[in-house]
């Protein structure tokens, strides 16, 4: 509990003093790149807080110039800033569209170009999934968690088809991961946090390039049997 309330504390101190810095960094570069650094920063240093250590598997399969969807599995609430920080990329990602309404937050996911999905409106998911697919022609990469949410049982769920969507739709390559552990540093629904090692599995990409929406499940099958084979 005190180790959960000292990470809490760091983060919410850390976002009220640096957040405006990196919001005027956005509006006088134009980029976001000086807050994603500190976002990467506070990754760190509340990692280290939690005493969460990360190893990594099979990083150099991923081309440091090219543009990727990154998917994983999906186990514990640290499983989005552990991507962010193996990756030491500037991910953007799919999230609610709930989060674009909470106060502060929402100013700096609309800075850092993630995109908010409705899924219960075709309408306006179609438009995210639109949105991501043209900042990936641009060349910014994502995550994504294709299940939706975090598994309760450690099993692998249903995979959302909207993120595969968007992979063909810009042509660009999944690049499939494992996260392990990450439910015992802090498992869904609990406060308290405990030290612990992250292992996380990068699998060889798999290219995107001339597929069509009917290769869809095709995609999300590879995709599924990359990820499940390192689940044990």
């Amino acid at each position: 509990m005190i180790r959960a309330t000292l990470v809490y504390i760091f983060i919410a101190v850390y976002v009220a003093l640096l957040t405006p810095i990196g919001l005027i960094g956005k509006a006088c570069c134009g980029n976001a790149k000086l807050l994603f650094k500190l976002a990467r920063f506070c990754i760190r240093a509340a990692g280290w807080l939690a005493g969460a250590r990360v190893s990594v598997e099979g990083l150099e399969l991923v081309d440091p110039e090219k543009t990727y969807i990154f998917l994983s599995n999906h186990q514990g609430n640290c499983d989005g800033p552990v991507l962010i920080h193996v990756t030491g990329r500037d991910l953007r990602a799919l999230i609610k569209k709930e989060m674009t309404r909470l106060p502060v937050l929402s100013l700096v996911l609309k800075a850092a170009e993630f995109v908010p999905i409705e899924r219960s409106n075709a309408k306006q998911a179609h438009a995210g999934i639109e949105r991501g697919a043209q900042l990936l022609a641009e060349g910014k990469s994502f995550f994504a968690f294709p299940e939706g949410t975090r598994s309760r049982d450690g099993r692998l769920g249903e995979f959302k088809k909207g993120v595969f969507i968007m992979a063909i739709k810009a042509q660009t390559p999944v690049v499939p991961i494992t996260i392990l552990n990450s439910a015992a540093i802090q498992p869904p629904g609990r406060y308290g946090i405990r030290p612990g090692r992250i292992r996380v599995i990068f699998h060889d990409p798999i290219e995107t390039h001339g597929m069509t929406f009917d290769d869809r499940d095709i995609l999300i099958h590879k995709t599924r049997e990359a990820i499940k084979s390192r689940l044990g």
